[in-house]
């Protein structure tokens, strides 16, 4: 699993506007509006009071544009579809009082693998990647999820796995040669000049 440092620095070189990377009890009291947050849900420490290491990482992001500047759009995202922590929902609902927290809930992520990270990595890239948004974050947030399968309704997790790793291919054609590894690589070997190319792979799209 991705950690808090690879996250920030993944995040800084595919231009994700990252504010936190954290537990989610460590949440900032106010929110910062087209900003991404990365949590983790579990909390800093552990009941016995030592340091905790984590476990799943989500995020969310509230949206804000000058036409919508009174009527902000908040969207969680857990790639298993899982609705937000209380921690969250007080934490959007204390900076942007009445703004709903929607959530998806499709699953795309496959138990069998630790991608959570690399998951909230690409869903932050897609919904802010100015060339190819909507500007409407429900809107992104769809057209971002259509790329996968529901695994509450197939089991087709290496086809999530394959388009999910082309978030993370460099744009360069010679370097994409042989980079398909396993999930996943070492985040400092990754070329993530990406560009938002990933809303262009066909659904249908030959993998193994």
């Amino acid at each position: 699993m991705l950690t808090n440092t690879d996250l920030e620095m993944l995040a800084g070189r595919m231009n994700i506007p990252l504010e936190f990377v954290g537990f989610k009890d460590d949440l900032p009291r106010t929110i910062k509006p087209n900003r991404y947050y990365i949590i983790n849900l579990e909390d800093a420490e552990m009941e016995s009071g030592k340091q905790n290491t984590g476990s799943h990482w989500t995020g969310f992001q509230v949206s804000t544009t000058a036409n919508n500047a009174r009527d902000p759009q908040a969207m969680y995202f857990d790639s298993y579809g899982a609705p937000p922590p209380k921690d969250v929902k007080k934490a959007v609902e204390r900076t942007f009082p009445g703004t709903k927290l929607n959530y998806p809930k499709k699953d795309i992520q496959s138990l069998m693998n630790q991608a959570c990270g690399w998951y909230q990595l690409a869903y932050a890239h897609f919904i802010n990647d100015k060339k190819n948004n909507t500007k409407n974050l429900g809107q992104d947030t769809l057209l971002f999820l259509e790329l996968f399968e529901d695994l509450n309704k197939s089991n087709n997790y290496k086809k999530n796995e394959f388009i999910l790793k082309h978030f993370f291919l460099s744009k360069d054609p010679e370097k994409r040669k042989g980079q398909m590894p396993e999930m996943f690589p070492d985040p400092k070997t990754i070329d993530t000049n990406f560009e938002g190319k990933g809303m262009k792979i066909p659904v249908d799209v030959n993998y193994k």
